[in-house]
């Protein structure tokens, strides 16, 4: 399929979305708790973040004609630099959004595709200086205690 866009239009139209996202902001609202003002209402600025999906709808493609301009096999190196640098902008932009408490952390690690991985193991310390057959001893001997 063509693009449907030429380097330099598509440029224009993902730098238009950015300056869009920063300038519409969404609100929240909440209520002051203490003072002379308080229990008046409070409009909060919050940032939009960038986002994929958001892009995508901007530019009135579908996701797959974005993932095909992202992709090696993009034919025209200007469109797949243009994009590449659009996806590390919006991935960054939810990751620094994140790491300052603006975004959700856990919903922008799962746009991301990252994850804590744990390996399910529990680490214990022994501070008491003893022997794993003492403090086994000494568990039996306050069971064996409480038993009567």
């Amino acid at each position: 399929m063509a693009n449907i866009y030429t380097p330099e239009q598509l440029q224009k139209k993902i730098d238009e979305y950015f300056e869009w996202v920063d300038k519409n902001p969404f609100y929240k609202y909440d209520v002051v708790k203490t003072g002379v003002d308080a229990g008046k209402e409070l409009k909060i600025k919050v940032p939009r973040p960038y986002s994929i999906q958001g892009i995508i709808y901007f530019l009135n493609i579908n996701t797959q004609t974005w993932y095909n301009w992202n992709s090696e096999d993009q034919k025209d190196a200007k469109i797949l630099e243009i994009c590449t640098c659009a996806s590390n902008k919006i991935k960054q932009h939810q990751l620094d959004g994140a790491s300052a408490g603006i975004f959700q952390p856990m919903i922008i690690a799962r746009l991301n595709g990252l994850s804590e991985k744990t390996d399910g193991t529990i680490a214990t310390m022994d501070t008491t200086g003893k022997t794993s057959e003492e403090i086994k001893a000494a568990i039996q001997a306050i069971e064996a205690a409480k038993k009567g």
